[in-house]
């Protein structure tokens, strides 16, 4: 067995080859050579123990995850995991990864999907409500996709603020970093607006204002209880894209527009049904990507992470 560090799995692949197979891998997500199950979730108070499977036609991945919300601007990360890659006609193990840096880089390049299909070709201004772990990744990954020229974060933690300043300098150099005191002042000074948060209440202002026009994608809210979109959003969009079917069912920013009214169930769509074919985007303004994750997604980056880290000789071979 290959066991990767999160140094490895960073090493393993660019920004854009991670970007371009998540794009395969939400095409997949309908695929009938694939197979993933309903996440098992424990809830312990606030925190949640979850199990991921999820099942290819030569591999197969388990990931288990812890999330701890308290964690936020502390030296432990909110989300902790682990996951095992293992070959499917034997079951034999063939490589363990720090999940809790091949979920950071997978979904963010989920999201780069989402700004590659989604947003203005010529916005130069990102916009980040959470600094955590997750939040650091997206902007990396949200450069490959738009020429960037600076990026807003707000936290409340000034701890997660100032480590979300040293990730981005130390990979992305010329990219501007503006501490922002809230997050209206993001959502003022942005074109595209990511929301990483564990948030149960709305972080964007409820102002249609200084929301229209904007791309947003919603990394946050994977459970019905928490919610980082405002009603404002649901008023200036007639769609929204989502990564799979899940979203509908866990997500607080998708079930509470369908349980108001404020969104009609068959304007919320796959984003693969807008990569796959020659949909057009709708003729407003405001375009909403709302993520709810799936093994899928751990599968075909631990794939990538695997292939990718032979060539180049990474990982540690141990006996069990």
């Amino acid at each position: 067995m290959i066991v990767f560090s999160a140094e490895d799995i960073e090493k393993s692949a660019p920004a854009n080859l991670w970007t371009d197979v998540m794009e395969l891998a939400l095409k997949a997500v309908a695929d009938k050579d694939y197979y993933t199950p309903d996440r098992m979730h424990v809830e312990m108070g606030e925190n949640s123990f979850i199990v991921m499977p999820s099942i290819g036609p030569d591999m197969f991945v388990t990931k288990l995850l812890s999330v701890f919300p308290s964690n936020n601007g502390s030296e432990e990360p909110v989300v902790h995991g682990q996951l095992v890659l293992n070959e499917e006609r034997s079951g034999k193990a063939l490589a363990f990864f720090n999940g809790s840096k091949l979920v950071a880089m997978r979904t963010a390049a989920v999201a780069a999907v989402g700004i590659r299909h989604l947003a203005d070709p010529m916005a130069d201004t990102l916009g980040i409500i959470g600094a955590g772990q997750l939040a650091r990744h997206i902007a990396w990954m949200a450069a490959s996709e738009r020429d960037f020229e600076r990026v807003y974060v707000y936290d409340k933690s000034f701890k997660a603020v100032q480590d979300f300043i040293h990730f981005v300098n130390e990979r992305l150099p010329d990219l501007d970093v503006a501490i922002c005191e809230d997050a209206m002042q993001v959502a003022s000074h942005s074109e595209v607006i990511i929301t990483a948060t564990t948030s149960t209440e709305p972080v964007l202002p409820n102002l249609e204002d200084l929301l229209l026009g904007k791309t947003l994608i919603a990394v946050g809210s994977y459970k019905q209880e928490m919610q980082e979109l405002p009603e404002s959003v649901y008023r200036l969009i007639d769609q929204i894209w989502i990564d799979t079917d899940r979203a509908k069912i866990v997500s607080g920013d998708v079930k509470f527009p369908i349980d108001n009214k404020l969104i009609k169930p068959e304007k919320i769509q796959i984003l693969a049904d807008l990569i796959n074919s020659a949909n057009e985007l709708s003729f407003r303004e405001t375009r909403l990507f709302k993520m709810a994750g799936s093994g899928i997604f751990d599968l075909f980056a631990a794939k990538l992470v695997y292939e990718k880290a032979q060539e180049l000789h990474l990982g540690q071979e141990v006996q069990l």
